[in-house]
């Protein structure tokens, strides 16, 4: 039998992942509690900038917080290679990501390419962390351009870089500095809270990382253990945030990931839809029939999609305005996706992976992926007059 785990398990040594759920919970609110204790004026200055400059950009408190804390924690992880990278690769790197995305056809071309440019470039690092300035920001957020892996959050913290370019330099090098600690208390936190379920992740990065060298995951699969983390809490802010607008919309839909297909995928008989790939229950082992069916039978629908790059982009205006999406993704992948539906008008609720396994990056044949179903049907559960019940088992 296969090793579920490969870098990340949320069942950990359990039958299923119902005590993650529980434990992500409360370590989130753990999480934001310690934000209050750094006694910065950060998030409420940084709310008054937005509301100064008519930036149509409004997000919940909570929210702030934590891209705060992703800056700290990607300053933490890559400023050390911002600093190490030139521009003029900084620049190639970046045409290629924007070609990438815009030339369909030349993308397998296009990433070899990029993998053979990115170890050189992206991996070399200076062994201090640079100085906390804003120009040492902008070389981190050249960075996460260049690396391509970023786009979401990178439209986060452009508005974060402008907001510290408008402060006084001695306010904007304080600003960075309580991130800094922020993210070191989180490091340190993070491990003991909810360490036991990405044990495998240092492990991965010394057994096997180098094995993505000279191809155009290797940042992707080289996510150190803090942003699992990261991305774990982010995922239950995320579902708090926009839980009242997605209980609002009239439809619902489950978006799968294309690893949770039965494994023969080269016999898979979904057909193509504007919003990504519709079941037709070809296989009675494959985990999206599964869910398919249950959609059926609860009123949800349910779509493969492929990559957050391509998800939504034939979405109609109906859709946007009716659909409210639950987001299936691993850790790493997870954030991104939510936000690019919240940034077309979508409310998004997230379901992880219950592992990864995917042929594209995690293992040579691929096995299919799971999610916790109990979870599932807890965000579904928008009418609290039709509760439904808790089911005992994982898919």
């Amino acid at each position: 039998m296969k090793i579920e785990t490969i870098t990340y398990s949320l069942k950990g040594n359990q039958k299923n992942s119902d005590n993650y759920y529980n434990r992500i919970k409360s370590f989130t609110d753990e999480v934001l509690n310690e934000f209050k204790s750094f006694e910065t004026q950060v998030i409420s200055d940084f709310m008054s900038y937005i509301e100064e400059t008519n930036m149509n950009k409004i997000s919940s408190y909570n929210e702030y917080i934590f891209e705060f804390l992703m800056l700290g924690v990607f300053w933490r992880v890559y400023s050390a290679r911002a600093a190490n990278l030139d521009k003029n690769p900084q620049k190639i790197l970046e045409n290629l990501v924007k070609e990438r995305n815009q030339n369909e056809p030349a993308k397998e071309t296009i990433d070899i390419i990029r993998g053979m440019i990115m170890k050189p470039f992206l991996l070399s690092e200076n062994s201090d962390s640079p100085d906390l300035t804003v120009v040492n920001f902008k070389k981190l957020l050249a960075y996460l351009k260049a690396a391509g892996d970023f786009k979401q959050e990178l439209k986060r913290l452009e508005i974060w870089k402008d907001f510290l370019n408008a402060k006084d330099p001695e306010i904007a090098s304080q600003y960075l500095a309580d991130a800094f600690l922020f993210a070191d208390w989180f490091e340190y936190k993070s491990k003991f809270a909810i360490g036991q379920y990405t044990a495998n992740v240092d492990k991965f990065l010394a057994e096997k990382h180098h094995e993505h060298l000279f191809q155009e995951d290797v940042i992707f699969c080289g996510r150190r253990e803090v942003e699992y983390h990261l991305n774990m809490v982010g995922a239950e802010i995320m579902n708090r945030s926009f839980r009242k607008e997605f209980e609002k919309r009239q439809r619902k839909a489950l978006i799968l990931p294309g690893c949770m297909k039965y494994s023969a995928r080269a016999k898979c008989r979904a057909q193509d839809t504007d919003l990504g790939l519709k079941c037709m229950g070809c296989s009675k082992n494959c985990n999206v029939n599964e869910l398919t069916k249950m959609g059926d039978e609860n009123h949800f629908e349910v779509y493969i999609v492929s990559h957050e790059s391509s998800a939504f982009s034939k979405s109609t205006e109906e859709d946007r305005n009716e659909l409210g999406i639950i987001g299936v993704a691993c850790v790493p992948n997870l954030i991104a996706g939510g936000w690019k539906a919240v940034s077309l008008g979508i409310p998004a609720q997230c379901v992880l992976l219950d592992y990864s396994s995917c042929k594209n990056h995690w293992d040579e044949e691929g096995f299919p992926t799971s999610i916790n179903l109990n979870q599932l049907m807890t965000l579904l559960c928008t009418d609290k007059s039709n509760h439904i019940e808790p089911l005992s088992y994982t898919i």
